[in-house]
């Protein structure tokens, strides 16, 4: 029998490791669950989270899966089937990577025969979609066209006629796909894996043109953006790391910084958790740390200035 893969796509800091938790934490799996996790860049903070859940994980961290380490990512499945004998394989690959890619990699004659796609999701983040889609349109677009269910993140802070804009354009890209636009805290893991739509969403058909071929440009995410880490050894606390975000936010001089997330060692004595996403900054307690790193993905980074500003 094949094991089944389910790939958990979405751009950064959409909330695809928080979606897997709470399916882990739910029990909308049943039989033995491996998680291939992977990170842009040189740290890996979601494995940190999803340690927490008690689930073997396998760590990439030397790159992309669907750009440089192509070939590590489909050993890296192999070892998991061989080593751990899961009944399924959950894919969060990085917020950079192309499903096309990762798709295709499933596709080799070494792991077709051994598994089967079973879910395939996209998390997007509707509050910033426009911005995204402007800026980064070859990984994002990549991302809902190749999905078979989307769903919406943090739609309980947008209104009704923002998010039907936002289901309306990507109505426009993916017509097929099952979208999920409830907010996802309140529906019970198993049924965000069914195939079914929760909100009824009335948009109307005659606004949605009809699809034209896309040329998906063959970007590589190496290429366009770069990550970067620091390791404070120090103690922060809660306010400094808010009003540092704050300041990264509003200033240029850090370049464009699109996504931090990290763990750090708190005045209090805890470890916290964070997640920055463009202007958003959330903090939480994690158990599963014994040292403080931040890493930082986006284009043009001033490296320097970033790590002086934890100094």
């Amino acid at each position: 029998m094949k094991i089944k893969i389910d790939i958990f796509s979405g751009f950064l800091g959409a909330g695809k490791t928080f979606l897997i938790k709470k399916l882990i934490k739910d029990g909308a799996y049943e039989g033995k669950v491996a998680i291939i996790e992977n990170e842009f860049g040189e740290v890996s903070i979601d494995a940190l989270i999803l340690k927490e859940s008690n689930i073997k994980i396998k760590e990439i961290n030397s790159g992309c899966i669907c750009c440089e380490v192509i070939g590590d990512f489909k050993e890296a499945v192999l070892e998991v089937i061989e080593n751990y004998n899961p009944t399924r394989v959950i894919v969060e690959p990085s917020g950079v990577a192309k499903l096309t890619d990762i798709v295709r990699i499933f596709k080799d004659v070494k792991l077709r025969d051994k598994t089967q796609i079973d879910n395939i999701i996209t998390v997007i983040d509707p509050e910033k979609f426009d911005l995204y889609i402007t800026n980064f349109k070859d990984f994002y677009e990549d991302q809902i066209i190749n999905t078979k269910k989307i769903l919406l993140s943090r739609t309980q802070s947008i209104n009704k006629e923002k998010l039907d804009d936002i289901i309306l354009k990507i109505r426009k890209i993916n017509r097929k796909a099952i979208i999920i636009s409830d907010d996802w805290r309140r529906i019970k893991g198993v049924d965000i894996l069914t195939n079914q739509e929760f909100q009824s969403i009335n948009i109307n058909e005659s606004r949605i043109l009809n699809p034209r071929l896309r040329t998906i440009e063959d970007n590589k995410a190496k290429d366009v953006f770069e990550s970067f880490a620091i390791y404070p050894n120090r103690r922060i606390s809660k306010s400094e790391l808010v009003s540092k975000f704050n300041f990264i936010s509003s200033s240029k001089e850090f370049g464009d910084v699109l996504r931090a997330k990290g763990v750090v060692k708190l005045t209090d004595g805890n470890f916290g958790q964070f997640d920055f996403v463009k202007d958003e900054f959330e903090i939480r307690k994690i158990n599963s740390s014994k040292s403080s790193v931040i890493s930082f993905i986006g284009v043009n980074l001033n490296k320097k200035d970033l790590q002086n500003l934890f100094d």
